[in-house]
């Protein structure tokens, strides 16, 4: 039997300076939903759209049940629970307590905003400002997104299904599986155009009604994406070139002396030509794209080279001199 360990004051706070910065995480995250999403009917990715777009659509018939069942503090906690134990079960069990205390502090932070009548950011009908709360909502919840992804948890929904559907079946494309249960929810938003619409005012009217939410929805679920990617690869992306030449030995020397980069050389064969040939591979910073071209075009104009883009890139000139 394992004898327990009394954690040293070191572990202690560490782990508080953790669960700490998650907390603030939960809360970003319950701003970007309770100021910016939910008032404007917005129905993005996951629980938070699943809570907001239940809110919604009930709100307009019974605005006690929907303060109150309906709710999406208590919503998102709610249709987390059943994937709280699958993911204690199958999971890393980890993962799931702070995914698990991600998710029940931000419904603690989204009661808390209900009781204090919080101010909420409601276009009304103004679709230029709308547009504004799709995109400040959706850069808040991607700031929130970002740094749980990078610290191995989340905040329940789609992101635990996709996990629990790779754990059983690797081979699966589980991003096109969240992508769809994601869009389902997205597509679902429109369904709240109908509320309240008077369906003599013709096809324009109707169209509009409809689309707006998918549309807002959409940008804001996007907007998340993208902040949280840029959060997760870096701030400064980089690019890989691979150039072809005989004149390997030229490039690689003038690509080190003047930008101080690494260079690694490789050798392949041409498949129709049968002919062997140096393979430079070089990764640099996006700005320094023009400088390796000019090497390039300057040592061997027939070089043949392609450009790939680096998601994350750590090492030697790139983790510890951000400004290269």
């Amino acid at each position: 039997m394992t004898k327990f360990r009394k954690p040293t004051f070191r572990q202690v706070l560490r782990g508080t300076k953790f669960y700490l910065f998650l907390a603030a995480l939960a809360l970003v995250r319950a701003l970007s939903a309770y100021v910016f999403i939910v008032p404007n009917g917005f129905a993005p990715s996951g629980i938070t759209g699943l809570s907001s777009l239940l809110y919604n659509a009930v709100l307009p018939f019974n605005a006690h049940l929907a303060d109150t069942v309906f709710n999406p503090a208590i919503t998102a906690l709610v249709l987390n629970i059943p994937l709280f134990i699958a993911a204690f079960v199958v999971l890393d069990k980890k993962f799931a307590f702070n995914t698990m205390f991600c998710v029940v502090v931000y419904s603690v932070f989204m009661g808390v905003f209900d009781i204090v009548d919080m101010p909420q950011y409601a276009a009304g009908t103004d679709n230029g400002i709308k547009l504004l709360a799709s995109l400040a909502g959706g850069a808040l919840a991607g700031i929130s997104l970002g740094f749980m992804l990078r610290y191995n948890t989340s905040l329940g929904g789609t992101d635990v299904i996709g996990k629990l559907i790779y754990a059983k079946n690797p081979i699966s494309d589980v991003q096109w599986l969240i992508f769809m249960c994601d869009a389902v929810i997205v597509i679902a938003s429109g369904g709240l155009g109908f509320i309240g619409l008077d369906m003599s005012h013709g096809t324009n009217v109707i169209l509009t009604a409809v689309l707006s939410p998918i549309i807002f929805s959409f940008l804001s679920q996007l907007t998340t994406s993208q902040v949280a990617d840029v959060l997760q690869s870096g701030f400064q992306s980089s690019l890989v070139f691979n150039i072809i030449s005989d004149k390997h030995d030229e490039i690689a020397e003038h690509i080190t002396r003047e930008m101080h980069r690494g260079v690694t050389i490789m050798s392949g064969v041409g498949y129709y030509t049968g002919e062997e040939h140096k393979v430079l591979v070089c990764v640099v910073r996006r700005k320094q794209i023009n400088t390796v071209k000019r090497i390039v075009q300057e040592n061997d104009p027939a070089a043949f080279t392609f450009i790939t883009k680096a998601r994350e890139v750590k090492g030697n000139g790139f983790n510890n001199q951000p400004g290269i």
